[in-house]
């Protein structure tokens, strides 16, 4: 397989303050490659490797699905995990896909904290080291809330079989397996298959979300980088002035001056091509999201109301938990980007403009005129906002209340 010069990212990527966390997963995966990684190609198979393994083990348990179609609890069992890995899955191909496009949108993001850092003032390093401490703080709850969730699975399942007489349980996960003798001679078989599947799983899910939030993250750090900068153009008169200036003068260098917005216009207009782009990559699977999650959702609810183990519950209200953080943390981070861009123009207006020039003053209205325009994060004719997230619970909940209506 030749590898393509616009797959590989360079080094520096991968120590970026922002970034680094976020990609070892994926590059562990066999998604993403450096440029001084040795034996990429054998990395990128492990990749494939991984992808077609989800590939076949989701087919099964469609084939299960199909095999308990009518019976409602049964396809409750079945259809939380099939859904997600279906998703995750879809996720994974569209990044074969535009694998380049997804490099080079990493790539403005780590040149977009290089220059941050490199400026040199310190209220802007102040607003980066605080959004990669949110992150960090936000990456250690999701990543421990999954991983709990995807381990108490694998150690209940195998307890039950370690202490069940009788007909054997199901495995970690419902799926189909072709034996002539039925399933209970060969659990052990299935329970190292979805074992090897589950933590492949617990690589690949909590890796990519992360990955997209991470994205997210950037573009509202450079959103407060830019309101900031906005708001107090003074302290960026003097080039490597990091304080205020004790005594404001009556007027100002206006050349100067619009340098400085120049350099903001130009900064808005990248922060929006980012804010699109990235739109373009997470649309069509946010969309997919919108569809299954409330039946997700609405499966987790149905099986946690049925059984009657205390560990089953504990297991499904961490899965109903990790699930409805995945949802939550895309919409909230676009709605964040949104709120930021829409202070924009706000904070335009409290710079110093009353000592501004004619010329100068136009440039400025000119921003604020531009910067009205909602900069909105769409899954095609889906808002990424909170109202869509509460809608999805509102709908999850609605559906299971019926369901539990037929069941009863």
């Amino acid at each position: 397989m030749e590898l393509k010069e616009e797959w590989i990212l360079p080094d520096a990527v991968y120590d970026n303050p922002l970034l680094k966390q976020t990609l070892l997963g994926l590059r562990y995966y066999g998604l993403l490659l450096g440029r001084s990684q040795p034996l990429k190609q054998a990395h990128c198979f492990r990749g494939m490797v991984f992808t077609v393994s989800m590939i076949l083990f989701n087919c099964t348990q469609y084939v299960d699905l199909w095999q308990v179609w009518g019976s409602v609890s049964d396809m409750t069992a079945n259809a939380a995990t099939t859904l997600l890995f279906t998703t995750t899955i879809f996720r994974i191909i569209f990044f074969y896909f535009h694998r380049a496009r997804f490099n080079s949108i990493i790539k403005v993001a780590h040149i977009g904290i290089e220059r941050i850092l490199g400026d040199g003032w310190d209220d802007e390093k102040d607003i980066v080291t605080g959004n990669v401490r949110y992150l960090s703080r936000l990456a250690v709850v999701f990543w421990s809330c999954a991983l709990v969730t995807a381990n108490m699975m694998c150690v209940y399942s195998l307890v039950l079989y370690l202490m069940y007489e009788g007909p054997y349980p199901t495995p970690i996960l419902r799926s189909w397996y072709p034996a002539t003798d039925g399933k209970d001679n060969h659990f052990l078989e299935i329970y190292f298959i979805q074992l090897y599947i589950m933590y492949v799983g617990q690589l690949i899910v909590p890796s990519w979300h992360m990955f997209m939030v991470t994205l997210m993250i950037y573009g509202r750090t450079e959103c407060s980088v830019l309101n900031h900068r906005l708001c107090f153009l003074d302290r960026y008169h003097k080039p490597g002035q990091n304080t205020p200036k004790t005594s404001v003068p009556d007027r100002v260098d206006n050349e100067e001056r619009r340098t400085l917005m120049i350099d903001c216009i130009k900064r808005q207009a990248n922060l929006v091509a980012f804010t699109r782009e990235l739109e373009q990559l997470t649309r069509a699977a946010v969309f997919l999201d919108f569809v299954v999650f409330s039946i997700l959702l609405c499966a987790l609810l149905f099986e946690a109301s049925m059984t009657t183990s205390g560990v089953q519950v504990f297991i499904d209200v961490c899965y109903i938990t990790t699930m409805t953080a995945i949802l939550f943390l895309y919409y909230w981070h676009a709605n964040e980007i949104h709120a930021c861009a829409d202070q924009l123009s706000m904070s335009a207006y409290k710079s110093d403009w009353y000592r501004y020039d004619r010329g100068t003053n136009r440039m400025l209205q000119i921003f604020i005129l531009y910067s009205n325009r909602p900069l909105k994060m769409q899954a095609f004719f889906i808002s990424m906002s909170l109202d869509t997230f509460l809608a999805i619970l509102r709908a999850s909940y609605s559906y299971f209340t019926i369901l539990k209506q037929l069941t009863d």
